[in-house]
């Protein structure tokens, strides 16, 4: 395909948008929650505690569900015409590099940006009310 057919392509199909960017970022951050929730199973199943097996099965039906909303978000991404081509994680963040109906974009999370909203997604799936931080035990 020659450059003036791309450029006559990309002219005729809508910019993207701000709901564009936000599967983008919902994809990432699930993606993140999923990551999160098989690194922590893993230590509990390794872990001395009496019942893990109980903390394990909790957290498994939050990767069961967290697993189902990415599956979502990627399809209504392929619907809207969104393909992420290349992610890369560093101590500094999340850069991910997609292609939205013709266009090249870059979508970058900083890491404790990152980090409070898969804290905030992951108190969501526990039904943890994150606000009530400092109520003692």
């Amino acid at each position: 395909m020659t450059n003036k057919k791309l450029l006559d392509n990309k002219s005729k199909a809508p910019r993207p948008s701000e709901k564009d960017s936000g599967l983008i970022k919902a994809c990432v951050l699930l993606t993140l929650v999923l990551d999160v929730l098989e690194r922590d199973i893993r230590i509990l199943n390794a872990s001395p505690l009496k019942m893990p097996d109980l903390y394990v099965r909790s957290l498994t039906e939050v990767q069961q569900r967290a697993a189902v909303q990415l599956a979502e978000t990627k399809a209504q991404m392929k619907k809207q015409g969104i393909k992420i081509y290349s992610e890369i994680r560093n101590h500094e963040g999340v850069e991910v590099l997609y292609i939205c109906r013709g266009y090249q974009r870059r979508f970058f999370m900083l890491s404790s940006f990152a980090r409070s909203e898969v804290r905030q997604k992951l108190g969501h799936y526990l039904g943890i009310d994150l606000t009530q931080d400092d109520v003692p035990l």
